[in-house]
């Protein structure tokens, strides 16, 4: 059995390395929809170290690679399972050193992308591609998926992949970041436009009903009631339950009555609540609005412009107590499991492929990956790259 000793001598060796591959990969712009130069330096990596990656695409230049390391021995397959989409820089603020710089300061790696989460996706490649160098042998195999659109919540991605059958598995690690805690539960959602259509005309005579502007008001306003009603926080995950009503468009020109007005909503569920249920209030709320104008045309659009479920892996699950164990035997500390808002692709695995999938990573998610100067110390980098491979070690020995 290779030792924790033997892995962090080996990761110390290969330090220049490791950093290297995350520097070039924080040099590649990748902002959601941009995918391709990342995919693309992602794929030759693994060429290089002969894991065979392959490409899959839903949507033209938006790759997702995959690669499985097979041993020789049968065994458990464990997936890795992360985004190499980011965040738009912050307009009007390239930060210190731009969002492409890659540039090291004083411990630190600067770069979009460097918690959120280029940082645990090469931490990732390197502790497979590290320990495969290293001579070890899984009993099974290591499934690596990268891909794209996880920002977007993930339909050119992971919630393709899975659709496709390409991510099977019996356990596997998301590494978002997560200060270095093990998130087994995070919180679920959807996104949707509801659209209202009318006659136009010219507002110096009155509208012959009523205009697309003030059914989109009035659906609204309806909708944010229903947003006070749900909105409550879940005791046992401390996540919130809410709908939020972010967006609302309508009409071109100031003497004339909009045709078509639109209404965006943000509804966040916990763990236990159902997409089918949360959509069907929705409806039911719009429905309502519909029948009590009976006099006017209240017919809506309902475009899903994304859902994800809610996290939940249990905290007796063998994977999340080999990483509890890994983080013990790394850093000589202790560290729990937690819950939070927000959302990862793991829930998709989790849900479509019952794969249990926490997330894992030392990197300080709020503090860090929405900012201008977004960055990641080198020694959490590395850490976490001991972590990942005591990990797959434990998994797979």
């Amino acid at each position: 059995m290779i030792t924790v000793e033997e892995i962090k001598a080996t990761v110390e060796k290969n330090r220049d390395e490791a950093v290297g591959f995350f520097q070039a990969c924080l040099q590649t712009p990748s902002v959601t929809g941009g995918e391709a130069a990342m995919g693309k330096v992602m794929a030759d990596f693994l060429d290089r170290q002969g894991f065979k990656p392959r490409v899959y695409e839903k949507e033209q230049g938006r790759p997702n690679v995959v690669a499985e390391w097979i041993g020789s021995k049968p065994g458990k397959r464990f997936v890795w399972n992360g985004h190499m989409d980011v965040f738009p820089p912050v307009a009007g603020d390239p930060g210190l050193y731009g969002p492409w710089s890659g540039k090291i300061v004083d411990g630190y790696i600067y770069g979009r992308g460097a918690v959120d989460m280029k940082g645990g996706v090469c931490a990732a490649v390197m502790a497979t591609t590290l320990l495969k160098r290293m001579g070890f042998d899984p009993a099974g195999s290591v499934l690596m998926t990268w891909v794209s659109d996880e920002e977007n919540t993930g339909n050119a991605g992971t919630k393709y992949l899975v659709q496709e059958g390409l991510i099977q598995g019996d356990f596997g690690l998301d590494p978002e970041p997560t200060d270095g805690r093990v998130l087994t539960r995070h919180c679920g959602g959807l996104n949707v436009t509801v659209t209202y259509r009318s006659e136009t005309g010219h507002t110096s005579l009155p509208h012959p009903s009523v205009d697309a502007l003030e059914k989109t008001v009035n659906a609204a306003q309806a909708l944010i009631e229903l947003g006070h009603r749900v909105s409550r926080i879940d005791p046992e995950t401390g996540i919130w339950s809410k709908l939020s009503v972010t967006m609302m468009g309508s009409g071109n020109t100031v003497n004339m009555y909009p045709s078509e007005g639109h209404v965006v909503i943000d509804r966040r569920l916990v763990p236990g609540e159902k997409l089918e249920d949360a959509h069907k209030e929705i409806k039911q709320v719009l429905d309502d609005l519909k029948a009590a104008h009976s006099e006017a045309d209240y017919s809506y659009e309902y475009e899903v412009m994304g859902e994800y479920p809610p996290l939940l892996v249990d905290d007796d699950e063998p994977i999340v107590r080999m990483l509890l164990d890994a983080y013990r035997e790394v850093t000589g500390g202790e560290t729990d499991t937690f819950s939070r808002p927000g959302a990862s692709d793991a829930s998709d695995i989790v849900e479509g492929a019952g794969v249990p999938m926490p997330n894992f990573a030392i990197a300080d998610a709020y503090g860090e990956c929405t900012f201008p100067n977004e960055k990641q110390p080198i020694a959490d980098y590395l850490s976490n790259i001991e972590i990942y491979m005591t990990l797959l070690v434990k998994a797979l020995s």
